[in-house]
């Protein structure tokens, strides 16, 4: 999906506010870069005027042969050069000052998406629209904005050496200045029409531009080298790799094709203009009506104005480009945010749990919805088990119930009190969770396992029971550095762990929040072995609520209740004895499930 290209009030907006983040960013070097900008404008025209005292100056000495005037002469060349050495020395302090605007600025837009994402509900993230627009955001978000206020200078500096240009030019002939504009025009109207024909091209293809970086990170990264290397396909994803860029990049040659011819013709066009006004101007010298240092000024002038008018064209052009995408940057500021920070921290009813009242969400562009009108209730110190085949609304569930996703119907309440309205600190400190699949964070084991209270600073002790109950002490123990091990071969100094080993700091996370009275845990034992499984299966609740995921059906045979869903609807509920006397879906599972073990 094309972005839409922005009006012209809309883009006014947009260049102002990004004119509000620059100042943001650095009040300082704003300041100092505009009053830069406006010294270098004022320099140009003020030497080329020296250039014709001093030309006129070194015939007048030759004409006189007066002491006088040769001094009058060589004041006029110390000063023309003196004035060179300061618009030398001045552009290079703006260009110095500009990098670091660079810097600042792209830092602070680059903060402002972070935040922006970080408040945005788990819904809005997993948006593939707004993906994309985050994409973009992400990709220029050094660039765009400072491209935009550096051409807006820019625009600003060559504006005000074109305007002292043609106050020279007018005292003279002022249709000199009018040569000097139209010979711009004809570029400026061809880029301008490029630059919506680029921006229109080049974020149209972003679902292809991601393809590419995705087949680049199947043969570059180590997650995937060894299904690749073992089943033997990395030659077939350099061959889509090849096919995706030799398509994109033709699709280029030719957009850049049309450009160059066209670019070439209008420029043609406009030195033919400017080289009439030379002509002209040497034409009335040899003709006696102006002297020769006028005629140095006004050649001059002449190239410095088509000079300015060409960047003044080129930095609107820009100004139009970079428009297109800082567009884009604050459509995402503008996105809704979620805010639960001002909600509830307690429900009316602390003995009631948890409870789900005939919830129904469905994803978006689906037909059958992921859950659809599910109720059970949890209460505190209970054990509930959750069966269904993938795809049955397991994870959604999950989802629903930590308060990520708000059911499209029914209700989720906490003690009483819709999910919705609680406070999201308050309700994190009540739930604790294992997602499904559960990240590997390639920090330290400390952060891995911290990261259950918002990478909080953490007391020893806490870490220590954490580890102990997701069963990641004597992991942690075998570390090189212990708790301060780096966890990614990325870092000289990292180690990387296996399958099982990532699924106990992650569990040693769900477990961290001893506050939290409310477990939630989704295929906690998936890639450990019989053993350690069999060992967390038998810990003790304490007191806790605990919603336990599990394709191994086995381990659900002391819950209290059993949901068994499919196809996102609950079709069977009850205890492990109650389901089996059934014999109905549940029964059919866990005796496919035992047959292997019996004996033939």
């Amino acid at each position: 999906m094309t972005p839409p290209v922005p009006g012209f009030a809309e883009a006014a907006g947009h260049a102002w506010r990004t004119l509000g983040l620059t100042w943001s960013a650095s009040r300082g070097l704003t300041i100092l870069i505009a009053a830069l900008t406006v010294f270098v404008a004022l320099l140009p025209a003020l030497a080329l005027y020296l250039s014709k005292l001093v030309m006129d100056g070194v015939v007048t000495a030759m004409d006189s042969a007066s002491p006088a005037d040769r001094d009058l002469a060589q004041l006029w060349v110390a000063a023309e050069a003196a004035t060179l050495a300061v618009l030398l020395a001045a552009r290079r302090l703006l260009t110095f000052y500009k990098t670091r605007l660079h810097a600042e600025l792209g830092f602070a837009v680059t903060s402002l998406i972070l935040r922006k994402s970080a408040a945005l509900s788990l819904a809005q993230v997993e948006d593939a629209a707004v993906q994309q627009q985050f994409l973009l955001a992400r990709q220029y978000a050094a660039s765009r904005p400072y491209n935009l206020v550096n051409r807006l200078f820019d625009a600003a500096q060559q504006g005000l050496t074109l305007a002292s240009v043609a106050a020279l030019l007018a005292g003279f002939s002022p249709w000199l200045f009018l040569l000097v504009v139209a010979g711009g025009l004809p570029l400026f109207i061809g880029n301008l029409h490029f630059a919506g024909t680029a921006y229109r091209f080049y974020t149209g293809r972003s679902p292809q531009m991601r393809e590419r970086s995705y087949l680049e990170s199947l043969v570059t990264t180590e997650a995937a080298a060894r299904e690749r290397l073992h089943f033997g396909f990395g030659d077939e994803l350099l061959r889509r790799y090849g096919e995706l860029f030799h398509s994109l990049h033709a699709d280029d040659s030719a957009l850049h094709a049309r450009q160059a011819w066209i670019a070439s013709a209008l420029g043609v066009l406009s030195s033919a203009v400017f080289l009439g006004g030379k002509v002209w101007i040497v034409w009335v010298t040899i003709g006696g009506a102006i002297s020769l240092g006028q005629m140095v000024m006004l050649v001059g002038l002449l190239k410095q104005g088509q000079a300015n008018v060409s960047s003044l064209m080129a930095a609107f052009n820009g100004v139009v480009e970079d428009l297109l995408y800082v567009a884009n940057l604050f459509a995402v500021m503008e996105l809704p945010e979620e805010d639960r920070s001002s909600g509830a921290t307690a429900g009316p009813d602390p003995e009631d749990g948890l409870r789900f009242d005939k919830v129904s969400y469905s994803y978006p562009g689906r037909k059958r919805p992921a859950l659809d009108a599910v109720s059970f209730h949890l209460p505190h110190g209970s054990r509930l088990g959750i069966v269904g085949a993938n795809g049955s609304g397991k994870t959604t569930l999950v989802k629903l119930a930590t308060g990520l996703y708000a059911p499209d119907s029914g209700r989720v309440t906490l003690d009483g009190l819709d999910l919705r309205d609680w406070q999201r600190a308050a309700l994190s400190r009540r739930l604790g969770v294992m997602f499904q699949p559960y990240m590997n964070y390639k920090l330290t084991a400390r952060d891995n396992i911290a990261a259950g209270r918002g990478l909080a600073e953490t007391d020893a002790a806490s870490l220590a029971r954490a580890a102990r109950l997701g069963l990641a002490e004597e992991l942690i123990a075998e570390l090189p550095s212990g708790l301060d091990t780096r966890l990614s071969r990325h870092f000289l100094d990292g180690h990387d762990l296996s399958g099982g080993q990532w699924q106990r700091l992650a569990m040693a996370r769900a477990y961290l929040n001893d506050e939290a009275d409310i477990l939630i845990l989704d295929e906690p034992t998936a890639a450990m072995d019989p053993a350690a499984e069999a060992e967390f299966m038998q810990r003790p609740l304490d007191g806790k609520s605990v919603i336990l995921i599990s394709h191994r059906l086995s381990n659900l045979r002391h819950a209290d209740q059993i949901i068994v869903l499919d196809k996102g609807k609950r079709i069977e509920m009850g205890s492990h004895d109650t389901l089996i006397a059934q014999g109905g879906l549940y029964a059919d599972l866990f005796e496919s499930q035992a047959d292997p073990y019996r004996e033939g």
